[in-house]
């Protein structure tokens, strides 16, 4: 009987705050990784088209290596391998930095934790991304590069500014799937520090010994993104056009 009334127990509103800040840091590094990784893949979709062959197999060799390498690892490498190859002066300039000021907006400085993750995170998710692109770039009909060529474009404004744009309206629905695993992955954040939602829940956890309300409103919050993204996502490439584009 008293486990029941432990589960039954409701989580404070302290604690319900922590998490909701956790969570806020989550729907952030989920969207810096998400527009830093697809910058990322066009990168190297960019570098595989190139005429240079060297050039073409060190971008296939760094997706190959990135998809089969475990997130985890990238991510310690990066928060302590990282750091050590910039050295102790790199460092302390990126710790006394007090951030940007707009006007009367100031924007506080990322914590090597955050650049950690947003980098990590993010090469690891542009692996993925440029998969699907390129096989968005697959369905473009090959008439619209030869077209783009015909009116003075140099191949690389071909593939930027005509061909690119197409790619991406093909593979914009299975954009949005690896999206939402790049949310989930976020969560692997906590093992290097950074306070997103899942390192929050543990915060919770250990301060208050309530696991089952913690981890299960974290679980929930996880859950709610993913439907709303799923849910919107469709609506906003209607919105945008890109429907008949998603069915090619």
């Amino acid at each position: 009987m008293g486990k029941h009334a432990i589960l039954l127990q409701p989580l404070p509103a302290r604690y319900v705050g922590w998490i909701a800040a956790g969570f806020g840091l989550t729907v952030a590094l989920s969207l810096a990784v998400f527009v830093f990784g697809c910058v990322l893949a066009a990168f190297w979709l960019a570098l595989a088209r190139s005429p240079l062959a060297p050039l073409r197999v060190a971008a296939r060799g760094a997706v190959g290596f990135l998809r089969r390498t475990p997130l985890l690892v990238q991510l310690f490498f990066w928060y302590f391998g990282a750091a050590q190859l910039l050295g102790e002066d790199a460092i302390g300039v990126l710790y006394s930095w007090q951030g940007i000021h707009l006007g009367g907006l100031h924007l506080p400085a990322p914590s090597l934790e955050a650049l950690a993750s947003v980098v990590g995170i993010g090469l690891y998710a542009s692996a993925f991304y440029a998969r699907e692109l390129e096989a968005g770039l697959a369905n473009v009909p090959a008439g619209q590069g030869a077209a783009a060529l015909a009116l003075g474009f140099t191949p690389a404004a071909a593939f930027w500014c005509v061909m690119l744009p197409q790619a991406l309206r093909i593979a914009a629905r299975p954009m949005v799937g690896q999206f939402c695993q790049t949310i989930k992955n976020t969560s692997l954040a906590m093992a290097i520090g950074f306070a997103e939602m899942s390192y929050t829940a543990r915060q919770v956890e250990t301060d208050s010994l309530m696991t089952f309300q913690a981890f299960g409103l974290a679980t929930l919050l996880y859950v709610a993104l993913i439907l709303f993204l799923q849910a919107a996502a469709p609506l906003l490439l209607r919105r945008l056009g890109w429907t008949e584009a998603a069915r090619a």
